[in-house]
């Protein structure tokens, strides 16, 4: 398998610039006081659909554009939520239908977000049984576009921490959430020329740690079926081959207590006025435990990546 390169990060950006958002990075004096660091935060809630899968969706079928001078006729995904949301309106964008599968275990609130943008949505009763439609599905022509196992995705994906770095510079660590593992890899692939000595961390769900088990034995282990934790956006069952070879470069992966995360995400939304996914809220839960364990990197400067805001905030 060969590996992307930083350039393949740089051209991914370009191409897709004009389609999202550059996002906004924000830094908040309690947050950096209580953990008592230079924190910024990419906020990539306030992406197009709402998360940073945005990125990789329109970089696969704009990548497909370049390679064969037209769009796909049609494409299939399968999805707990945000990348599905991501390609439904690409799909929209240029007229081509979009099919997506998904487990019954999703948000509903996520299901209808991709219905709204004119997507098919087929629930199935096991993710693992939503993976194997989808993938059957490029066998009838369909532009399958996996959401982590694809170079043009992971290349994607990249942009968000490659737009972060170039504003804020160089960091000590980034901490990004890992479901099948595409934002991290990216993150690692745009920290290699704009921040080379940067620790990259990812967080993980205690509860859904597949990646962290895969790194400790050194081969992907995964579940049978959807883990639970209500970092629906980390429900993957595994990893993918591909963000695997990432994944053994990085610093390692913090597994975070469902605790934590509904603590750091109801605080963020608090604090930040605006929709906080509880998978995004795994970064931050990451680093202040990543701080508790390594007191001497305290007042240093950290990028947290927010990955989405996809939830309903209820009063």
């Amino acid at each position: 398998m060969n590996l992307l390169s930083y350039e393949d990060v740089v051209r991914a950006s370009l191409r897709i610039e004009n389609h999202i958002k550059n996002t906004p990075i924000i830094s908040n004096s309690q947050i950096n006081k209580i953990l008592n660091a230079q924190v910024f935060f990419k906020m990539d809630n306030q992406q197009v659909t709402n998360s940073f899968k945005a990125r990789g969706a329109f970089n696969a079928v704009l990548a497909y554009y370049q390679k064969h001078s037209k769009f796909p006729k049609k494409i299939v995904v399968q999805s707990s939520g945000n990348h599905a949301q991501a390609v439904a309106y690409v799909g929209k964008k240029f007229n081509i239908p979009v099919l997506i599968y998904m487990a019954n275990t999703v948000s509903p609130y996520k299901v209808k977000l991709s219905r709204q943008l004119g997507a098919e949505v087929v629930l199935c009763e096991k993710r693992s049984i939503a993976n194997a439609l989808a993938e059957e599905k490029q066998q009838q022509g369909y532009f399958f576009i996996h959401p982590s196992d694809n170079d043009d995705v992971i290349a994607g994906q990249a942009s968000c921490a490659f737009e972060a770095l170039k504003e804020i510079g160089e960091v000590s660590a980034i901490f990004a959430p890992c479901g099948g593992g595409g934002l991290l890899a990216g993150s690692y692939l745009a920290s290699q020329q704009l921040s080379s000595s940067a620790k990259v961390i990812g967080c993980e769900p205690l509860f859904a740690n597949d990646a962290s088990n895969s790194l400790k034995l050194g081969k992907i282990v995964g579940f049978e079926d959807t883990p639970p934790t209500i970092a629906d956006g980390a429900r993957t069952l595994k990893v993918s081959p591909r963000c695997f070879e990432y994944l053994k470069k990085i610093t390692g992966i913090i597994e975070i207590p469902e605790e934590k995360i509904i603590h750091w995400q109801k605080y963020l939304t608090e604090i930040f006025k605006e929709k906080i996914e509880p998978t995004s809220a795994l970064s931050i839960a990451g680093l202040e435990l990543y701080l508790q364990r390594n007191f001497s990197e305290q007042n240093q400067k950290f990028l947290i990546i927010i990955s989405g805001g996809n939830i309903i905030v209820e009063n």
